[in-house]
């Protein structure tokens, strides 16, 4: 049998993680590729997004003003009809990349398979300034789709809910962290007083933090917007993303080390928001202090006071208890920690979610 041909399309960033040593960037956000492109029977490649033309970022940016969408127009760099030629699949992460190739596709028959791991339909609809619309260009997508992927039990519930894809196409894959490089710090090193917040997606609600926060010491990593008058004496803040990388992947992996314990501050939403920190600490055997949502990503293995502390979304008091009790119990801390590395190994590593993309890319490539 024919290795599986298979494609990604990524963000820029990716590929300069790559070149680096083997042992210095963690794998879970190149969404099992790193894992394929080592398999037997599978022939993998990744590709980033090329910058569109002027005209077609000028035509992205008039869509996505009224729709929440932004399929990507004259971004011939990457996305022409030949990728659908060469590859059994192609997967993306980004919904732009998919449109752009659904226009190019007209049946299964047309050429690879397509593989959309999608994330926050709910945000874009409420966003729309055209909801009907949007909701046919979702829609329209899914349906050019071979399979959607999911990475949270609420996102997919809220798809079926609004019938925006249908049931056999739409797949829940747990989202993994990659364990190797997330992990504790040696039992010498001595834990700091502060707490930790990291994040930049606008799910994060860091006003209910920050006013929760009773002057404890906190460190915040985010380029979000904060209100000057939240942030206290005690507030050490920084920026940056993941692509601008103004903070390294092993400086990341030593703040949580450093951590007395992370906190992960939501907004209410379906989408699966902070999955990605709030596993990354826990895989370093730090305590979490998550905001239970609609999207809690896993419900069953996300246990409260077993592996984490959840706590309403927007809710000030709550939080501060959770914060105050998580702060001044070493004995809670500790249990919790090391339950928390050990679900990881159980249930989010990126080595699973690479087992349950590959075996999905099989079965649409090769029906």
């Amino acid at each position: 049998m024919k290795p599986l041909r298979v494609l990604y399309v990524v963000r820029a960033g990716r590929l300069a993680r790559l070149a680096q040593p083997a042992g210095s960037y963690p794998d879970e956000l190149f969404y099992g590729y790193v894992q394929l492109a080592r398999r037997p029977g599978f022939e993998a490649d990744l590709i980033e997004r090329a910058s569109p033309s002027a005209v077609g970022r000028l035509a992205q940016r008039f869509v996505e003003f009224w729709t929440n969408l932004a399929p990507e127009y004259s971004n011939r760099g990457v996305l022409n009809r030949s990728l659908l030629e060469r590859y059994d699949a192609v997967v993306s992460v980004h919904e732009p990349v998919l449109l752009a190739l659904a226009r190019r596709k007209a049946s299964r028959a047309d050429g690879a398979a397509l593989v959309l791991i999608f994330i926050g339909a709910e945000k874009r609809l409420e966003r729309s300034r055209l909801r009907p619309v949007t909701r046919w260009l979702l829609h329209r997508l899914f349906e050019r789709c071979a399979a959607v992927v999911v990475l949270g039990e609420g996102e997919r519930d809220y798809l079926l809910a609004e019938r925006l894809v249908r049931p056999e196409r739409l797949h829940f894959v747990p989202f993994g962290v990659d364990e190797r490089f997330w992990t504790p710090a040696p039992a010498q090193e001595a834990t700091a007083e502060w707490m930790l917040a990291v994040g930049n997606d606008d799910g994060r609600d860091y006003a209910t933090l920050l006013r929760a926060a009773g002057g404890r010491a906190l460190r915040l990593h985010t380029s979000l917007p904060i209100e000057g008058r939240l942030l206290g004496p005690t507030v050490v803040r920084s920026g940056g993303d993941w692509q601008g990388q103004t903070l390294s992947d092993l400086e990341l992996r030593e703040l949580y080390r450093g951590a007395r314990f992370v906190v992960t501050p939501l907004r209410e939403s379906a989408q699966p928001s902070g999955q990605s920190v709030t596993l990354q600490a826990m895989a370093c055997g730090k305590p979490v202090i998550l905001s239970r949502t609609r999207g809690l990503w896993s419900p069953s293995a996300m246990r409260h006071m077993e592996n984490c502390v959840l706590v309403p979304p927007g809710d000030v008091a709550g939080l501060r208890d959770a914060i105050e009790r998580v702060a001044e119990d070493a004995a809670l801390r500790e249990r919790i920690g090391r339950e928390a590395r050990r679900s990881v190994e159980r249930h989010f590593t990126s080595g699973a979610m690479a087992e349950r993309i590959g075996a999905l890319l099989e079965s649409v490539a090769r029906p």
